[in-house]
Parts: structure tokens; C-alpha cells; sequence
């Protein structure tokens, strides 16, 4: 195996940030080829030998090999900010930026999952209580912030049991339906449920984010509609919804109906080593 010694350079916060970030959600206390005398490590130092970019940070790294520098991005590709400048520095120093959506750009663009972040895994196989739950932000400008207000509104016309999270929920409280749960803390919309509904705030080819992720981790089978390609990277792990309010409102009664017919068996540790950055190191670069 190469040598990695990787320094990590981000638009929304310190490399600092970044190295106690990935350190702590892919467990590299675990990972025996990590350390600072190991084949992986992550440096905030000027020692590096290898660069990943998150969004559009734009380091001067002209004394780094273009081989050994790729890119992350952290949005769909509308929120990424993407600029003329930033696609030039691209192809001068980055072999391959991993984006949800190529269009119309060009190499080293490449669609594919960017390892975004998302809740630290658990430690125990958590105990599953309770059927199905969701969450919902109070925005509604975008076609999944418009599709999640669509199917509550529908979900609160019925008796089926599911419940709301988030802060969305100040639209439904007049309703007095003890199923419109509010803020949450960190776990609690996966952790104890069967069955998460997760909507991305758009439909992509390739990004996928925490929405699906820490269910994942939780052992929670999502209901998800987002990442078109999801089942390339989750394998009978997700049941995909259709973006049809009626055919997915069937599909919900369904679940509700006979959930062992839809449950998933999911693999807590295969989930892990999907999503870890670290693990992947090598596929990456």
C-alpha cells in the first residue's frame, strides 16, 4: 500500500476541523494502518503528501502531485458554488473531484458518493420500539423541502404510525396530533424506529447525505428518494420511494401494514466500511 500522509482543505472550516471530524466518525483508533507512522494518516501540518479538497477551498498546492490531490463535494452541485475559477484550478491541480452530478462539466469531475459527514456510529445494536419516523426542516424552496411538507400532509390526513421530527413541525402543531414530535436530539428519529422516510432536497445521479446515512448506522431501514443510484452503493439495504404522493402514501400503508415483509437486514459494520473515508483511501485516490 502507497503512503498517505493527508492534509485536508475545506471552504467551511479549518483543516483542524476536518481531521478531528474524520478521525472520530471513521474510528481510526480501529483502523491499524492509521497513525502518524502508519500508512494513513491525516496532518495538519505542512508534512503532507496527498491534498483532498472539500467544496471549492482553492490552496496553493503547485509542490503536490496532481495524482495525489482529489475532491469532495459537500452539496448538489446548485448549492456547491461551483465558479469558472474554481473548475480551472480543478483541471490544473486536482486527477478527481467527486461530485453527485458531472452535467456538462469537465474532467476531473467524476460522479460519485463525496463521503460527507453524519452521525458518529453506534457502539450496540439498538433496540427497535417504535415503526416509522421522519424529519422535515421549516424550508420549502426546494422540490425535497416541497416533496417532505407534500407527504406529511398526506401522512396527517391518515392514522398511520409515523412520526414527525424537526423543525418543520411548527407548521403541523395546530393540529395537536401527538405523531408531530419537534425538535429531537441526535439519534432520536433513527434509533429506536424500523423505518425512516429520508428525502434529499434534490433528485441526483450520485450525493447522498446524512439523510440516509445515520439511519443506516442506526440499523433503521430508510425509505428514501434522492440518489438515483443509491442501490450501487446500499444493496437491498433501501426501499426507494417514487416521488408520486399516491403511490408512495400506498407504499407507507403498506410498510405500516407488514413491516417484515419491507425490513432490511442491514449490516451495521458493512455500512461503515461503505461510508468510511479512510477505509477507502486507496479506491479514492
Amino acid at each position: 500500500m502507497s503512503k498517505y500522509r493527508i492534509r485536508f482543505f475545506s471552504n467551511f472550516c479549518p483543516s483542524e476541523n476536518c481531521k478531528d471530524v474524520y478521525e472520530r466518525l471513521c474510528e481510526s483508533i480501529l483502523i491499524e494502518n492509521y497513525g502518524s507512522d502508519k500508512d494513513i494518516y491525516i496532518t495538519n501540518d505542512d508534512d503532507y503528501t496527498h491534498v483532498i479538497i472539500l467544496n471549492t477551498a482553492m490552496p496553493n498546492i503547485s509542490h503536490i502531485p496532481k495524482k495525489n490531490v482529489i475532491g469532495l463535494a459537500f452539496e448538489p452541485i446548485y448549492f456547491l458554488g461551483l465558479t469558472e475559477q474554481f473548475v480551472r484550478y480543478a483541471e490544473q491541480y486536482i486527477e478527481k473531484y467527486y461530485i453527485g452530478d458531472k452535467m456538462n462539466l469537465p474532467d476531473p469531475f467524476v460522479e460519485r458518493f463525496s463521503h460527507m459527514w453524519h452521525n458518529q456510529p453506534l457502539k450496540y445494536l439498538p433496540e427497535k420500539t417504535k415503526s416509522i419516523s421522519m424529519m422535515v426542516s421549516e424550508k420549502n424552496q426546494q422540490s425535497g423541502h416541497k416533496y417532505r411538507h407534500d407527504l406529511i400532509n398526506k401522512i396527517l390526513e391518515t392514522d398511520l404510525p409515523i412520526d414527525i421530527y424537526g423543525r418543520g413541525c411548527m407548521y403541523y402543531e395546530y393540529l395537536n396530533d401527538n405523531r408531530v414530535k419537534g425538535k429531537f436530539n441526535e439519534r432520536e428519529p433513527y434509533e429506536n424506529y424500523e423505518f425512516h422516510i429520508c428525502i434529499e432536497n434534490f433528485e441526483t445521479n450520485h450525493y447522498f447525505s446524512e439523510k440516509i446515512m445515520d439511519p443506516l448506522l442506526c440499523s433503521t431501514t430508510p425509505i428514501y428518494l434522492g440518489c438515483r443510484n443509491i442501490h450501487s452503493y446500499f444493496p437491498d439495504n433501501v426501499i426507494v420511494l417514487s416521488g408520486d404522493l399516491n403511490n408512495d402514501m400506498e407504499l407507507l400503508k403498506n410498510i405500516a401494514e407488514n413491516p417484515a415483509k419491507y425490513k432490511k437486514n442491514i449490516n451495521n459494520q458493512s455500512i461503515k466500511n461503505k461510508i468510511s473515508l479512510l477505509k477507502n483511501i486507496e479506491n479514492l485516490f
